[in-house]
């Protein structure tokens, strides 16, 4: 097993030179650990690099409700979020980095929400066996009642405001209302609408369900440039 150690200097301009223009207020160190030939492990994070996929274990937070999230760590709103999970969004971000993503193009605010597409499946075991169904099955669309349609989700990248990283700070990785400051977004005509997501209660899994969540960049990429 291999092990790389980035330092402060090395992860602040692997961020710094990204589209998505990502800075730390307190860098650390990050090891990054080659677990197998173009596999590597980043704190909770393993990525594939052949394969652009980026795996990291997460629970069930909300079984009911509106929801606005669909992916928050513990200093994120889980009032409002399908899945939370101990896993930094800083590492997420890094991970991205090295398969691949640039995010936004720019570090501009507003809802035209520009970045990488990608996909979300969930793992998890249960009596019946294995499930890993899409993220979208697990929310549910009160207006055309039905699950959220399958369109995936863009990487963004979130945004620095005086020298923060800010889905560091607030701890929002997926978004599905329209988000600049989280990590990603949906790409749903409607994601501007906060009054029509709901968790799918016929999809979701019992409260705290253990599962992995594997994001897959999608290669080559589609342009996600006006995306509204």
């Amino acid at each position: 097993m291999k092990a790389f150690c980035f330092s402060p200097k090395i992860i602040f301009y692997a961020l710094f030179f990204s589209s998505t223009t990502v800075a730390f207020a307190q860098p650390t160190d990050l090891p990054l650990k080659q677990i197998a030939p173009g596999i590597f492990q980043l704190g909770s994070v393993r990525l594939n690099k052949e394969q652009r996929t980026i795996q990291f274990p997460a629970t069930i937070n909300m079984t009911n409700g509106l929801v606005e999230y669909l992916l928050v760590n513990g200093t994120g709103k889980l009032h409002e979020s399908v899945l939370k999970t101990e896993t930094e969004p800083s590492q997420i971000h890094v991970a991205f980095l090295f398969i691949g993503a640039n995010g936004a193009a720019t570090n501009a605010t507003g809802t035209n929400i520009s970045g990488d597409t990608f996909t979300i499946e969930l793992n998890w075991k249960n009596a019946d066996g294995e499930k890993h169904p899409r993220a979208e099955n697990l929310i549910f669309n009160s207006k055309s009642k039905s699950p959220m349609s399958k369109e995936g989700w863009i990487y963004n990248g979130s945004k620095v405001i005086d020298g923060t990283f800010i889905a560091q700070r607030d701890g929002s990785i997926v978004s599905i209302i329209s988000d600049s400051l989280a990590l990603a977004n949906c790409r749903q005509p409607e994601r501007d609408n906060d009054e029509i997501w709901f968790v799918n209660t016929n999809a979701v899994p019992p409260l705290n369900t253990k599962m992995e969540v594997t994001f897959k960049l999608e290669w080559p990429q589609k342009s996600t440039k006006g995306t509204k």
